[in-house]
């Protein structure tokens, strides 16, 4: 009799988790348990995360420092050193704006536009910081150490990489004027920005202009 009882109780449950459909047995199943996902929307800092130390100078940094040229902005960050310029020194030089890295020379101190060399200025491989429209900066990422394992001998103070905007649409005229603090020095400069994107997004063209001249 009691085999009896357990053979039909046994048929029954059988029956009764045949009879039950899939996605009620995983329905089951995912409520047995609970999870709970924790994280942060704290942003690292590439500057701080980064193999090599980067300095990285934004837009805004260039735009609202008050200065003329490139090469006065970055010559504020500890890493680089003023060089012997026409911008920096009475002496003048070659007239060619450059960025010297650690005071090891400017011929040390590799000049990126967008990851790649860009056209020298003169014989010694030197980049006129002139030539780079600052209005396009988007970013100056400043690697003052293991760049010449990527780059060569020519980076071994570091390197200067410029990022640039490959999206500005629009029209915009920059008037600027800087001078010393004892009141002379005055220099006038003008930029000129014109860019549109191609009707399916997928290229652009831009046109700057800089005229920059010392005022009388």
């Amino acid at each position: 009799m009691q085999r009896a009882v357990r053979r039909a109780l046994l048929l029954s449950a059988v029956v009764a988790v045949a009879g039950q459909s899939p996605s009620a047995m995983a329905q089951d199943e995912d409520e047995l348990e609970e999870i709970v996902v924790t994280g942060s929307r704290l942003l690292r800092n590439r500057d701080l995360v980064a193999v090599s130390p980067v300095q990285t100078v934004g837009q805004e940094d260039i735009q609202f420092s008050g200065n003329v040229t490139l090469e006065n902005t970055l010559n504020q960050f500890p890493q680089l050193n003023p060089d012997n310029t026409g911008t920096v020194n009475q002496s003048g030089g070659a007239g060619v704006l450059t960025a010297d890295l650690r005071g090891l020379g400017a011929v040390r101190t590799l000049v990126l536009v967008d990851g790649r060399r860009f056209v020298p200025a003169d014989v010694t491989g030197l980049v006129d910081l002139a030539t780079v429209p600052d209005m396009l900066v988007e970013r100056v990422e400043v690697m003052a150490g293991g760049a010449s394992a990527v780059y060569g001998s020519d980076a071994i103070a570091g390197a200067v990489n410029f990022i640039l905007r490959d999206d500005y649409e629009g029209a915009e005229i920059r008037y600027q004027y800087n001078e010393t603090g004892e009141g002379d020095g005055g220099t006038n400069k003008l930029d000129v920005l014109l860019g549109t994107n191609t009707a399916d997004g997928r290229g652009n063209a831009t046109v700057h202009a800089s005229v920059r001249a010392k005022a009388h």
